[in-house]
């Protein structure tokens, strides 16, 4: 008669169920993959993480401009998506000939790109620098967000005005005046 080879590893299956083993293993997993730092969905052109400049964005984008946050409609939702209409006024525009006042979409998820100050409201102690095009992934079936631009890559140079060197700045009227 052959011992029975699968009795030691039904015996320790058994033991980890019942010291709650499983139930801890799984609460360290969940506790650990919270802990890890969340990442945006970055994809530029088929690119993940993809490293853009000044001048590729530039030649990307439909207008670029550096505007100032009016208002903003935010749309929460437990159950369909969030998503924002910021109302912007046009401080100086680089690219393009877009409206002195623009309504600007966003979702709320890993792909937005937020113009957000101290608690979750409308910024509107800054500007930003934003680099954008028109159209976007789903806004078809988005009449709210009809003629609204997005950014054209959330993890790319579109930032607030503050972040904006003095290179950067010099290089956007370069690109501006043709250079």
């Amino acid at each position: 008669m052959q011992p029975d080879r699968t009795r030691p590893i039904a015996d320790l299956a058994e033991w980890a169920y019942r010291s709650c083993m499983v139930r801890n293993l799984v609460c360290a997993s969940l506790l650990f993959t919270a802990s890890l730092p969340a990442s945006a969905l970055c994809s530029y052109n088929g690119v993940d993480d993809a490293k853009t400049s000044i001048t590729r964005e530039f030649h990307d984008s439909k207008w670029v401009v550096r505007a100032h946050v009016v208002s903003a409609d935010y749309h929460w939702s437990d159950e369909g998506e969030s998503w924002t209409l910021y109302r912007l006024k046009v401080v100086k525009s680089y690219k393009g000939n877009l409206q002195t006042r623009f309504t600007f979409f966003t979702e709320r998820n890993s792909g937005g790109f937020y113009m957000d100050g101290a608690g979750g409201t409308p910024d509107f102690d800054r500007d930003y620098l934003l680099f954008l095009v028109s159209g976007g992934r789903s806004k078809a079936d988005r009449p709210f967000a009809k003629d609204a631009p997005w950014v054209n890559y959330n993890c790319g140079q579109s930032k607030v005005w503050e972040e904006v060197t003095a290179h950067e700045a010099a290089e956007l009227v370069a690109l501006s005046q043709g250079g």
